[in-house]
C-alpha cells in the first residue's frame, strides 16, 4: 500500500500552535510557574524551530541570489540555529533561563513570519532589512571599499551613504507626531 501524496497547498507547519507557544514567553508579564514548565516550553520551542528552520531555509534558497528577502530569511535561519545550539549554563539563574527561552521564542515567531509571507520579508524588522540592504551593497561597491595608503576609508558612495542613513533611521524607529 502506498501512502497518499502530501499536498503542499496546506501549510506543513502549525503556525497557530507555534505562535501560541512563543507568545507565552514574549508577553511583558512573563511568569513561568516552575522550572519544569519552562523546560517543557523550551523543548517545544526547540521542536518548532527544528521543523521551521529547514522549511524557511528551503524557501529562502529558492529566492533570487542577492535579494534582501533571501538574505534576511537566511540570516534568521542562521540566528535560529545559533539559538538552538546555545544552552544556559548549569548554574544559570531563572532569569537567564527565561531570557534564553525568550530568544528561542523570538526566533520561532520570526520564522513563522517568514514562512507565512511569500516574499519572506521581516515585517517586524525594518532595521534588519535596512542593514541587509547596506550589507549587500557596500562590500561589492568599489567606491564604498576605497582606502587610502594608511588603510583609512576614503570612499564616497552616494548609494552607500543613503543606505547607511536608511539604516540609522530604521534603528531609531518611526517618527511619531509632528516633532513637537
Amino acid at each position: 500500500m502506498t501512502a497518499p501524496p502530501v499536498s503542499r497547498a496546506a501549510p506543513l507547519l502549525d503556525l497557530e500552535t507555534m505562535r501560541a507557544c512563543a507568545g507565552r514567553l514574549l508577553v511583558n508579564d512573563t511568569e513561568v510557574s516552575s522550572s519544569e514548565t519552562l523546560e517543557t516550553i523550551v523543548l517545544q520551542l526547540h521542536g518548532h524551530l527544528m521543523l521551521a528552520v529547514p522549511e524557511v531555509e528551503t524557501a529562502a534558497l529558492a529566492l533570487p541570489e542577492g535579494s534582501v528577502a533571501r538574505a534576511c530569511a537566511l540570516f534568521c535561519v542562521r540566528e535560529a540555529r545559533l539559538r538552538l545550539s546555545a544552552q544556559p549554563g548549569r548554574n544559570a539563574s531563572a532569569r537567564a533561563r527565561i531570557a534564553h527561552a525568550q530568544r528561542l521564542a523570538g526566533s520561532v515567531r520570526t520564522l513563522c513570519d517568514h514562512y507565512e509571507d511569500d516574499d519572506h520579508q521581516c515585517p517586524k524588522a525594518p532595521e534588519r532589512a535596512a542593514y541587509l540592504r547596506m550589507l549587500l551593497h557596500c562590500p561589492a561597491c568599489r567606491d564604498c571599499r576605497a582606502l587610502d595608503d594608511n588603510g583609512g576609508a576614503v570612499g564616497s558612495c552616494v548609494t552607500g551613504e543613503r543606505l547607511y542613513e536608511e539604516y540609522r533611521q530604521a534603528r531609531r524607529g518611526p517618527v511619531l507626531g509632528n516633532g513637537h
